[in-house]
């Protein structure tokens, strides 16, 4: 990896980062919803590719475990700040469709949701409570979903407008030159 893109990974990172601390709402039973931090997390998958997409996903993960680690078991920590981040990189496998960020930023957030789902699942087969009356599965896919789908959602629909989105457009062509 060049030391340009090295420069912009790390920037996003960072941003993420300081984004995830900023919670514009937190739920009574759990989950944030951060100043758009996860879009950061995808950027240098959209500026790059997969490749760097992965590792800027798993710094993130691993920065977030390191000022809040929360974990029952290795296998659910695995899931929860390894591969839960990690697999964000794969939105540049969108990197070149027309609105490929708005494309791969949601199949990352999929992803991402996907993974913590699994992460919920083990967290409550240890014996951790979930809602009552609800089995793992639902209850993880639900809980999951809240927080993570209405950040999406905000995210989503700031990459809609023309001035969010077009100077991000901006910063694309000038880090791949």
């Amino acid at each position: 990896m060049s030391a340009k893109k090295l420069s912009y990974c790390a920037v996003c990172t960072a941003l993420a980062f300081v984004l995830s601390l900023i919670r514009v709402f937190t739920f009574p039973f759990g989950g944030d919803i951060t100043l758009c931090s996860l879009l950061f997390v995808v950027l240098p998958a959209w500026f790059f590719g997969v490749p760097a997409g992965a590792v800027c996903g798993l710094l993130y993960g691993m920065l977030v475990f390191i000022v809040s680690p929360y974990y029952v078991s290795f296998l659910q920590f695995l899931f929860d700040y390894v591969l839960a981040f990690s697999v964000m990189g794969l939105a540049g496998l969108l990197r070149n469709a027309n609105n490929g960020l708005i494309k791969g930023y949601i199949l990352a957030v999929l992803l991402r949701w996907i993974m913590a789902t699994v992460a919920g699942m083990i967290w409550v087969s240890l014996g951790m409570t979930a809602w009552d009356g609800w089995s793992p599965l639902p209850y993880s896919m639900a809980y999951n979903a809240v927080y993570i789908f209405s950040e999406a959602l905000v995210t989503v629909i700031l990459l809609t407008v023309p001035a969010v989105r077009k100077p991000l457009e901006s910063v694309k062509i000038i880090a791949n030159r």
